[in-house]
């Protein structure tokens, strides 16, 4: 939302005080109306953004509509409004564009809309990349893991339509976070964005993260038909084929959708409509050293110089965590090249209604749900060295969002006007090995009692390609979040309170080490001194006999269910001393609850207590409140 504000001034330059000023929406019809103040003041807060044009009305004077006034998230346009004496007309027309466009708050606005929005290059369609125009900003840009103004990269407040878009494990974007090699899991359509703004030196109702806030202001409908479709391909066959590989890999995207808007009931009732599907692949450049048939020859007969035998149990590993099209190659380094990429798809959509209940209530609905899954090498990209080249090992991150949000402006005076948000904030996802079928305790290992998680125990022998490198793991975080403020404008003064509550409820099942994590060296054996044999078919010859260099394995539970609640509240005033000097002053007091639960499962070392102490058990909080956060 953005806001439009301003004065009236007769010929001579006095104010008009009592003037009847009218902001009209040109694509929905959607009116505003205010008077002026005693000084002549104006001012329309929490309008959705779009194109506008104002009229003015005062006794004595032509009707004075100003048109084109872009209305943009986050920003506040002024507008002096200087009404004229004439005979010869019963209105006056004037264009925006040439009124001065002054800067009445302290707030730094970037903004990207319109056709910049769409023309910009952003790899994938992720709308999360355009963070990285705003001054001040640095770091990768994917995901919106980056830093803004000096701060630590998760220290920006995503939101969208002024709802939390923020996922609480991490603190950065839920809706096109990504999932693995960086690749957004899920996408918004950038058809269903009218504008990306990102603030900072904000006023304190914007506040909760000292980066800054980036907020989406989504597209509406309006009286008329309007739409999109569109295609998007990516393939090798349009690129150069990379230095590295004797030929080219497939390199494969697509993306296509649609979006609509339009009325439902002119000047009252309106729709919008978006869906995108994505799907891609991408072969995988990388080589890898497999514990080939001919490897395990040579380890064997290794073994067999000091009278060892492969122990059954490993060889029963062997063939059952390995799959046999993988074991073929020559007994040398980089004997497998995948023949599996990396894929991934989701399928996006949103819609929106908006909805004129008389001249003073307008109301807003968003609903916006992405589902996808990608497979892919573990280690963030496909030539990363800890990347398992084997597709029983690729990792599998299936992914959820969701969105969804209400807003209500009221009207309640010519000087004092209202806005409630509330909105939900969903992701869910989970990690872990392509191929978790495995019988471990059939082939003979026994991890430990009470062992009941799919999928391999993570096995390295050096020298070779790593198993086992996603044990189950992921998380489902929901965040409700409720906002009210209200604006009162009076004599030369604009003060806006409110505050926001938020309450988030975060399921963590990092199962991590549960598999038991195992390493093989080729230092455990009587064959570890033998300098004619290789490295790896040394560590083979460890794995064959049994003989581990390194072992663990986590036993017990780790999921875990906590919830956080936050507060704010704020106080602001933009005070218009003069036409050349304006005072922008207010008050914030934020609050964020320590992590709780009612399971008594939530521990911290507190040696004044006699060590390892559970919240609910012992101590009331597993950090203590603290209620002074002011700025």
């Amino acid at each position: 939302l953005g806001a439009i504000n301003g004065s009236v001034t007769d010929p001579s330059g006095a104010v008009v005080p009592g003037a009847s000023v009218k902001a009209t929406n040109k694509s929905t019809g959607i009116d505003h109306a205010t008077v002026t103040t005693s000084d002549g003041q104006f001012a329309f807060q929490d309008l959705p953004v779009g194109a506008y044009s104002v009229t003015v009305t005062a006794q004595g004077f032509p009707v004075t509509t100003i048109e084109g006034i872009l209305v943009e998230q986050g920003a506040v346009y002024t507008l002096p409004v200087s009404l004229k004496i004439t005979q010869a007309a019963t209105s006056v027309e004037v264009s925006a564009a040439a009124l001065s466009l002054d800067t009445t708050s302290e707030t730094q606005t970037t903004l990207v809309g319109g056709t910049d929005l769409q023309h910009m290059p952003l790899n994938g369609r992720d709308f999360t990349q355009l963070v990285s125009v705003a001054p001040g900003f640095a770091g990768y840009s994917a995901g919106g893991y980056g830093s803004l103004n000096g701060t630590r990269a998760n220290q920006i407040n995503w939101q969208i339509d002024g709802i939390d878009n923020n996922d609480l494990w991490h603190n950065i974007p839920a809706v096109n976070q990504g999932g693995v090699s960086d690749i957004a899991g899920i996408v918004l359509p950038i058809d269903s964005i009218d504008q990306f703004s990102v603030q900072t030196q904000a006023a304190p109702e914007s506040g909760r993260n000292p980066g800054g806030t980036v907020d989406l202001a989504l597209k509406s409908g309006g009286n008329d038909f309007h739409g999109s479709a569109y295609f998007y391909i990516r393939n090798e066959a349009f690129a150069a084929a990379s230095p590295f590989v004797d030929q080219k890999k497939e390199n494969r995207n697509q993306q296509y959708g649609f979006s609509v808007g339009g009325p439902i009931l002119k000047d009252r009732l309106f729709f919008f409509l978006s869906f995108e599907k994505q799907r891609f692949t991408i072969g995988l450049p990388g080589l890898a050293t497999e514990p080939s048939a001919d490897y395990q020859a040579e380890a064997i007969a290794e073994m067999a110089k000091y009278g060892v035998t492969p122990n059954p149990v490993m060889t029963n590993l062997l063939g059952t965590l390995w799959p046999a099209y993988a074991l073929t190659g020559p007994a040398a380094p980089n004997n497998y090249s995948s023949p599996d990429p990396e894929y991934g798809y989701s399928y996006n959509g949103l819609g929106k209604i908006d909805y004129k209940i008389n001249d003073k209530n307008t109301v807003s609905f968003h609903y916006f749900a992405g589902q996808g899954n990608q497979v892919a090498p573990v280690g963030g990209t496909a030539l990363s060295e800890a990347a398992s080249e084997l597709k029983y090992y690729y990792e599998v991150a299936p992914i959820h969002v969701s969105n969804y949000a209400a807003s209500w402006n009221s009207t309640w005076t010519p000087k004092l006007s209202n806005q409630v948000l509330a909105g939900v904030n969903y992701f869910h996802q989970t990690f872990s090995d392509f191929n978790t079928n495995f019988d471990l305790a059939a082939a003979g290992l026994n991890i430990y009692d009470g062992f009941n998680i799919a999928g391999a125990p993570n096995i390295q022998i050096t020298g070779f390609d790593e198993i086992g490198l996603t044990p189950p793991e992921g998380r489902e975080d929901i965040t409700g979040h409720l906002t009210d403020v209200v604006s009162y404008t009076t004599g030369k003064h604009q003060f806006r309170f409110g505050g926001e509550y938020r309450r988030a409820q975060l399921e963590e099942f990092y199962h991590r080490h549960a598999l038991a994590s195992i390493l093989f060296d080729g230092s455990q054996g009587p064959w570890s001194a033998d300098t004619t044999a290789s490295s790896n078919v040394l560590s083979l010859a460890d794995f064959l006999a049994g003989d581990v260099s390194r072992s663990s394995v986590a036993i017990g539970d780790p999921v875990r269910t906590v919830y956080v609640k936050t507060f704010a509240l704020f106080a602001q005033d933009a005070w218009q001393v003069s036409q050349k000097l304006s005072v922008n002053y207010g008050l914030r007091w934020d609050y964020e609850g320590p992590l709780g639960n009612d399971k008594h499962d939530l521990s911290v070392f507190d040696p004044a207590k006699g060590g390892l102490v559970f919240q609910g058990a012992g101590i009331s909080s597993v950090y203590p409140k603290d209620f002074h956060n002011f700025s």
